[in-house]
């Protein structure tokens, strides 16, 4: 059993996530894979692979229920076997596994680690011009508002020690789809954690069909104004 856990939310990856738990095997990585009941083959494919290997784990749910209830049902699942360390990755090949060995290397000296496609060496591959311009406005939005130095708000590579999502609470989050990202580092930041930001190359997905789309994205913005409040608060509790 090895100390980092990876947790990966599924729906409908049957195209990509046999390889991508072969790379992420080949680091000697223990991978947990939250799947809500894809209809495509693959929970079948995960379940063959947990088979033949006891460093994969697979946790089906009846539904789909969302990104942030996957996390927060796999962090809880890692913090009962002892893991110390969790790695947020999607499962399309986006993040890449040079990238995770890069982040990896620094897990022992920092609570937070963001891999960031908005800082100096950090790039994306893939993507229309409509695509980056409409992530690059969620993100200078989220920034502004939650007056975050964190450049990357919306990044899913991530990597948490146990000590910090403890502290953060992540089991209160409310958030479940593309806001969750923003209010981890937003809790991050009230409970003044260290975050390093590290540049990644972002790719569009190998195969299969993105889930995200604007509707996903604005559906974030109201909830990043309560989480500005919910920043100003915490200002006003240590001030008085």
């Amino acid at each position: 059993m090895s100390k980092e856990l990876v947790v990966i939310p599924t729906y409908n990856e049957s195209e990509n996530i046999g390889d991508l738990i072969s790379d992420i095997l080949e680091l000697g990585l223990d991978i947990l894979i939250i799947d809500d009941n894809s209809p495509d083959n693959t929970s079948k494919i995960i379940k063959e692979h947990e088979h033949y290997n006891s460093k994969i784990f697979l946790l089906s749910r009846d539904k789909k229920l969302g990104l942030g209830s996957a996390y927060r049902e796999g962090f809880q699942k890692g913090i009962d076997m002892e893991y110390e360390f969790f790695v947020q990755m999607d499962a399309d090949f986006s993040h890449g596994v040079e990238d995770l060995k890069r982040m990896l290397s620094q897990i022992e000296s920092n609570e937070v680690i963001i891999g960031s496609r908005y800082i100096n060496g950090g790039r994306i591959i893939g993507w229309s011009k409509g695509r980056h311009l409409l992530s690059f406005i969620a993100n200078l939005y989220s920034k502004l508002f939650t007056f975050s130095y964190v450049s990357d708000m919306t990044s899913g590579f991530r990597i948490y020690s146990i000590g910090a999502l403890k502290n953060i609470r992540y089991k209160e989050t409310k958030s479940n789809g593309y806001a969750f990202q923003i209010e981890m580092t937003v809790l991050c930041l009230i409970n003044k954690l260290e975050i390093k930001e590290m540049p990644i190359t972002f790719h569009e997905r190998r195969e299969g069909k993105s889930k995200m789309n604007k509707g996903v994205v604005f559906e974030a913005f109201p909830k990043v104004l309560l989480l500005s409040l919910l920043r100003i608060r915490s200002w006003f509790l240590t001030t008085t």
